[in-house]
């Protein structure tokens, strides 16, 4: 049996020549949907919030005895709901309501954002507070973020996903050039507290645009144990080659990426000596890397294929974490961040995209929260140790670590090729019980 739905051909499978001469939607044609444009925006609204909390959430830190440590803790309390809960959000995005469940996470947000920025304001926020606030915004996001990531394919047409998927990445790299420079400019004009307050006001965009437009919905499924639930999402993951290789891709990648989140505090006030504004440049060249790389990806899904794509990529942000642990000078780390930023959203956007592809619908949402959960997984735990590595060996050393790692991650294609999408054999289960 076949799951419904046409037969889609990913990127760099070059079979015919339509494939090969067809450059099919432009990387904004998703745009085009009126709901997706418009909760494109609101999530670019919550996207600025977050880098400027970002900013103020570091530069509290970096005040703090053990700063290193604690910048790196702060990047995995972000990361960590993720990493415990988006199989199980996955698997209820699959069967509820997902325009409700995006309310929800959203609505939650705004509640914590707010008790944050009181506190702040009180004067009572310190280190401890910071983690635990921060820990629940990471909950509230990983509701979101599973939830959203399932309900794109519902807005979108099949040609259109790539496109949808480039644009999701490119919102957020976008927000990750003007939320940090926004942010360290308020942080050192006015303090934290301010970018807390718009922060939490941020995600009422998102509340609104979903109160007003209607999200297509889906035919009614029943709903089984949760357990079962999520027994059928591990059994099409075992089952599927792709999917098990884009997992490892996404977790050998994570891994070492996580180290600029969570040491870029310290390389900026301990290595290169500048204040919050600089700080958040810095934030802004990897997310103008990030943008840039977004739209190189239509030309290099003609010329290359996604196997090539991370090796490439790989070589080259191991280039730029090891030039990162090596400048000293502002101008230089801007330099070696903007490189990172475009090998970033070339190495994890075909990933990203060919998981949506390759799930069914019915089981979409649990499958993209396992990859949200690898991705996002292997960035806390990531940050964790190369906090622990920085304070340890130094900042040098735990980034020259990184580099090397980032390197392997990208010779790990030729090892685990992700070639087009199959059939996975055997599914759907007819019985698990």
């Amino acid at each position: 049996m076949n799951w419904p739905g046409p037969r889609l051909v990913l990127p760099g499978r070059r079979q015919t020549a339509r494939t090969r001469t067809d450059s099919g939607p432009g990387p904004f044609a998703a745009l085009s949907v009126p709901v997706f444009r418009a909760l494109w925006l609101a999530e670019f609204a919550g996207d600025m919030g977050n880098w400027m909390h970002t900013v103020g959430a570091q530069w509290v830190i970096v005040g703090h005895a053990n700063a290193v440590l604690l910048a790196a803790l702060v990047v995995a309390a972000a990361r960590m709901p993720v990493l415990v809960l988006s199989v199980p959000i996955g698997a209820i995005a699959d069967f509820v309501d997902r325009r409700w469940l995006l309310l929800g996470s959203q609505a939650f947000q705004t509640l914590v954002g707010l008790a944050l920025a009181v506190t702040s304001l009180l004067g009572w926020l310190g280190p401890t507070a910071l983690l635990v606030y921060t820990l629940l915004l990471g909950l509230g996001s990983a509701l979101s973020t599973v939830a959203f990531q399932a309900l794109v394919p519902q807005l979108v047409t099949p040609p259109l996903l790539h496109s949808a998927v480039a644009l999701a990445q490119v919102n957020l790299n976008i927000a990750r050039v003007l939320g940090p420079v926004l942010g360290g400019l308020l942080v050192a004009l006015t303090g934290p507290s301010t970018v807390f307050v718009l922060d939490a006001f941020s995600y009422l965009v998102f509340v609104v645009v979903l109160c007003f437009y209607k999200v297509p919905g889906r035919p009614a499924r029943t709903r089984p144990a949760l357990r079962r639930a999520l027994v059928e999402g591990m059994v099409f993951v075992r089952r599927s080659v792709l999917i098990r290789r884009i997992l490892v891709h996404s977790l050998l990648i994570g891994i070492p990426s996580s180290a600029v989140w969570a040491l870029l505090p310290s390389v900026s006030t301990l290595r290169l000596g500048v204040d919050a504004t600089g700080y958040g440049l810095l934030l802004a060249a990897a997310g103008a890397g990030s943008v840039f790389g977004a739209l190189l990806l239509p030309g290099l899904r003609r010329r290359a294929s996604d196997n090539t794509s991370l090796l490439v990529g790989g070589a080259a942000s191991a280039g730029a974490l090891g030039a990162l642990a090596l400048v000293q000078d502002l101008i230089g780390a801007a330099v070696a961040l903007f490189v990172f930023g475009v090998t970033w959203m070339v190495m994890q956007t075909p990933l990203a995209a060919t998981m949506a592809l390759t799930a069914p619908d019915p089981i979409r949402g649990r499958v993209m929260a396992l990859f949200q959960t690898v991705r996002m997984g292997s960035q806390s735990v990531g940050a964790v140790g190369w906090g622990l590595a920085a304070t340890d060996l130094g900042l040098v050393p735990a980034l020259v670590l990184s580099a090397v790692a980032m390197a392997l991650a990208g010779l790990a294609a030729l090892c685990l090729p992700v070639g087009p999408r199959r059939r996975t054999p055997g599914w759907p289960p007819v019985a698990i019980g």
